[in-house]
């Protein structure tokens, strides 16, 4: 009997043990939570720029016009080139076209004329959101459409490019440290014309991100982040179909 009840106090140390995360796997699930974190941040920059269409941040919270976005840029090539922004950090740079229906370069914004706005866009720069840190890098190449007529929304696509280095993650008494580069696909985001008592959020669509991530003295490993707008500040997301929540107000990502 003794040896029957010990064997079975085996297997139960056993499968708690088995099904105790290891030290692995704990490690896999910082890496998704890390990458998820900055995604989340680099996620609210993308809303941000997307609803002013003008290539610079702070339109969430300012409503900013297109009919601004020129101000103090200078048209050649069909294109407007704008001065260098600075503001909490971060450096704007930008150009700026926009286009009748049929496809000609206008020289500014014609609310009643304009069908699409391609904005190419760059920011760099020293960012800390809380708990984490780092040195970014993001160029984006956006186009924008719907706008004849009288709007209610406009329609998103692009890509993207990044680098976040000296990433430093603070988790309790614990602070991790890394270099991420990053792809993304911007597919046919629907942002809302911002107005009274209209929330700036997607109300569909998708961003596709492609993250390498590389730990302090560790080997490089890749995540897929996909968000899925859905009308709220809080899109679900997956990180290599994990599932999260992205919090665009407060750029951040929550385990679901």
């Amino acid at each position: 009997m003794r040896s029957t009840l010990n064997t079975a106090a085996a297997l139960l140390l056993l499968a708690a043990c088995n099904s105790s995360p290891t030290g692995g796997s704990i490690l896999t699930a910082r890496i998704s939570d890390d990458v998820a974190t900055v995604a989340a941040d680099a996620t609210a920059e993308d809303v941000d720029l997307m609803v002013g269409m003008n290539g610079l941040p702070g339109n969430m919270l300012f409503m900013t016009p297109p009919v601004g976005m020129t101000n103090g840029c200078g048209f050649g090539g069909g294109r407007f080139t704008c001065p260098p922004n600075s503001a909490n950090g971060l450096t704007s740079t930008r150009t700026v076209a926009f286009f009748d229906a049929g496809g000609a370069a206008q020289q500014g914004y014609d609310p009643a004329l304009t069908a699409r706005i391609e904005v190419q866009m760059r920011i760099q720069g020293d960012v800390t959101r809380g708990p984490w840190s780092a040195t970014i890098d993001r160029s984006r190449d956006m186009t924008f459409t719907g706008l004849l007529g009288a709007e209610t929304t406009r329609t998103a696509n692009g890509t993207a490019t990044g680098q976040a280095s000296r990433v430093r993650v603070k988790d309790g008494q614990d602070t991790r440290s890394h270099e991420m580069s990053e792809t993304a696909t911007i597919v046919d985001v629907v942002i809302p014309v911002r107005g009274e008592g209209v929330a700036p959020w997607p109300l569909s669509g998708t961003i596709t991100r492609i993250v390498t991530i590389t730990t302090d003295g560790g080997t490089p490993v890749t995540r897929t982040v996909i968000i899925t707008f859905n009308g709220t500040a809080t899109p679900p997301a997956t990180v290599n179909g994990e599932p999260f929540t992205i919090d665009l107000a407060n750029r951040k990502a929550m385990r679901r």
